[in-house]
């Protein structure tokens, strides 16, 4: 008899949980069918839709030909690195855009050469340095410091550059995991271009390399995650030969674009480097350049 009492219990209370996860079911199903937020579910066609009717996105163009054919301009919202070997012409390379980019008021937070030096070296050719701003002094390196100078940039100049320099100086060297937290810092530069609406230009050190061979992506100093984080990498090489044991660098200068998130494509454009500045020439050595980077592996 008692054991009929606590099965009747038992069955009673199973019907309640049904009963009341159905109601809990009907609740949910009601919220979730009207349900109107920001980050509602929407199709693709409701997507191509909304970009077709968005104002045009801005490009911001640099005037050198080839280099604008292959990018299709830099686009707001977007993290560059520019990298390259020591003394191959990344800062130099990071001038030359913001020269060619004036009219979008750069800022400059220049960790490794300070603001007066940069200027400086236009002084001594007797020469008015690039248009830019840059703080008075270089009170910190931390990422919130960093957004609060862009901010200001924005609010007092409408700014829509901003040059780093260079990676290393706003990484914290807080853990063990030193590739983790490079991830972290590209993944907030990341964000923080987003929602600022400017073009970050990350200035990136390389391992270790062969000065006489064009790097690639491959050697990207402590994280892959540098150029996975990116929307484009360029690599800054200056042509270098080893003659009778002695290294020889030449003002030969490759800009080889690497990754290209928004269309894929890439290529080599060359320059002379002369008294400061990059003067596209023809790819007269564009075939030594591709023979030195290796084709990509086929992974299918």
């Amino acid at each position: 008899m008692e054991n009929e009492i606590e099965n009747f219990i038992k069955k009673i209370e199973q019907e309640a949980t049904v009963i009341k996860d159905a109601h809990e079911m009907e609740r949910i199903t009601e919220v979730w069918a009207t349900y109107n937020g920001e980050d509602r579910l929407i199709s693709s066609e409701d997507i191509a839709e909304k970009l077709r009717n968005a104002p045009e996105e801005k490009k911001l163009h640099t005037g050198i030909k080839s280099f604008d054919d292959i990018l299709g301009g830099f686009r707001l919202k977007q993290l560059v690195v520019i990298a390259g070997a020591t003394k191959n012409g990344k800062t130099s390379w990071a001038i030359e855009l913001t020269t060619r980019l004036k009219e979008s008021q750069p800022l400059w937070l220049p960790f490794e050469e300070s603001s007066e030096e940069l200027v400086q070296k236009f002084l001594d050719r007797k020469e008015n340095p690039p248009h830019f701003y840059a703080p008075e002094q270089m009170k910190g390196n931390t990422l919130t410091w960093l957004e609060k100078k862009i901010i200001e940039a924005k609010v007092k100049f409408d700014s829509k550059v901003v040059f780093i320099d260079h990676l290393h100086f706003i990484v914290q060297f807080s853990t063990e995991r030193m590739d983790a937290e490079i991830g972290r810092t590209m993944r907030e530069l990341k964000r923080i271009a987003k929602k600022w609406d400017v073009v970050i230009f990350l200035i990136a050190h390389l391992k270790k390399t062969k000065m006489e061979v064009q790097p690639t992506l491959e050697d990207l100093r402590d994280s892959s995650f540098i150029a996975q984080e990116a929307d484009t990498v360029m690599m800054v090489w200056r042509k270098t030969e080893r003659n009778d044991g002695r290294v020889e660098i030449g003002n030969e200068v490759n800009v080889s674009i690497q990754a290209n998130r928004r269309t894929g494509k890439t290529g080599n454009i060359q320059f002379k480097f002369e008294n400061g500045r990059f003067l596209e020439v023809e790819n007269k050595f564009d075939s030594y350049v591709r023979k030195l980077i290796p084709e990509p592996e086929d992974k299918f």
